[in-house]
């Protein structure tokens, strides 16, 4: 099932990008996104620890050094990872109803900020939330078939 959202959230995303002239962020996210619609807190963890990186990214790093191309997607992703690593202790840490607050994957979140640095985050966001619900859809469709 996982092979079958990603190849749709490929398609879809490559599609979007060639006719609107923006792009969902990173083209395996709507896919992996598409399978954790029905739980929004997994969601929202996801989208924090992305917002997070952004920031960190954008406001602390970036001030520091230099960053573009290779080197700014290879921070992005990294700091992503080490805040959803961060995140995934601090839920031990917590009552067991903060269980459900964590990011989906740990690639993710930094994809989802290294598209909002580029194109901002309302589209980035947006459009991402978008392709998964249609990626979901699909998914739906298929099922009943």
């Amino acid at each position: 099932m996982i092979e079958v959202a990603i190849g749709i959230g490929l398609t879809l995303s490559l599609i979007v990008s060639e006719v609107f002239g923006v792009a969902s962020a990173g083209l395996v996210v709507p896919g992996y996104l598409a399978l954790y619609l029905d739980q929004p807190w997994r969601l929202a963890a996801t989208f924090l620890v992305a917002l997070s990186t952004l920031a960190v990214v954008r406001h602390g790093i970036g001030r520091l050094v230099i960053l573009y191309g290779r080197r700014r997607f290879g921070i992005t992703v990294l700091v992503g990872f080490l805040l959803n690593a961060a995140l995934e202790h601090l839920v031990f840490i917590l009552p067991p109803e903060a269980a459900s607050l964590r990011a989906v994957g740990y690639i993710v979140p930094g994809l989802i900020a290294n598209t909002a640095l580029q194109q901002g985050v309302g589209v980035t966001v947006g459009l991402t939330l978008l392709v998964a619900a249609a990626v979901r859809l699909i998914l739906m469709g298929l099922a009943r078939v």
